[in-house]
């Protein structure tokens, strides 16, 4: 069905309204911009971002929303390819790496969206969300049954334990505390060299020690 002009235009409307914001996320973090500040960005009156997002908190969902569809598109293209299922993993754990490289910012609102700080609401771009990163979930657990299925991928692990396992490790090693950092660094070891380490750490846990020994 064709999008009316007046469609086309409230779109446009909220996308402006989302780019103002996330502008402003992006530069001082999500407790240091105002529904004010906001308005004031979009050269709009608060009564009308108002009428488009109920809080703050709705605007920020919106943000992060942009960026998931960026990472589930990403692990998307990582199950699609035909490779095993242990070599899937390792792609979709190398794309949430060139995420938190290539789109920094969205990077850290998909991190700080995941605290305690957040609760998902009600709204539309909300539910979205969930859908996204669940499916985000999922995929990396078809790729474990896979690689379970060929024979790449231990058969005495729990996928779904896997899965989250993958994820909290990977999470964390993108989020090192700046003390350890100095100490990394200190050592030789930058980002990109402990990324690699953390995957070939990964490898015994998860391949099949068949192909290993």
């Amino acid at each position: 069905m064709a999008i009316s002009r007046k469609q086309r235009e409230r779109e446009q409307r909220r996308n402006g309204l989302i780019d103002a914001a996330e502008k402003l996320f992006f530069e001082r973090g999500y407790d240091n911009v105002t529904m004010d500040e906001i308005a004031d960005e979009a050269e709009v009156n608060k009564a009308l971002l108002y009428y488009y997002f109920k809080n703050k908190e709705a605007l920020f969902f919106a943000v992060d929303l942009r960026g998931v569809r960026i990472l589930h598109g990403m692990y998307v293209k990582c199950s699609n390819l035909d490779i095993d299922g242990y070599t899937k993993i390792k792609s979709m754990i190398q794309s949430l790496f060139e995420f938190s490289k290539d789109y920094p910012d969205y990077f850290r609102i998909y991190r700080y969206a995941r605290t305690e700080r957040f609760q998902i609401s009600d709204n539309e771009d909300a539910k979205e969300l969930v859908d996204l990163t669940t499916g985000i979930w999922r995929i990396m657990v078809e790729a474990i049954l896979h690689g379970m299925k060929d024979g790449t991928i231990r058969k005495d692990v729990d996928p779904v334990e896997m899965s989250i396992y993958i994820n909290v490790m990977s999470m964390s090693a993108l989020n090192i505390d700046m003390g350890f950092k100095l100490i990394l660094e200190g050592r030789g070891i930058h980002q990109d060299k402990f990324w690699e380490d953390l995957q070939r750490f990964l490898d015994p846990a998860i391949t099949n020690r068949s192909l290993i020994d």
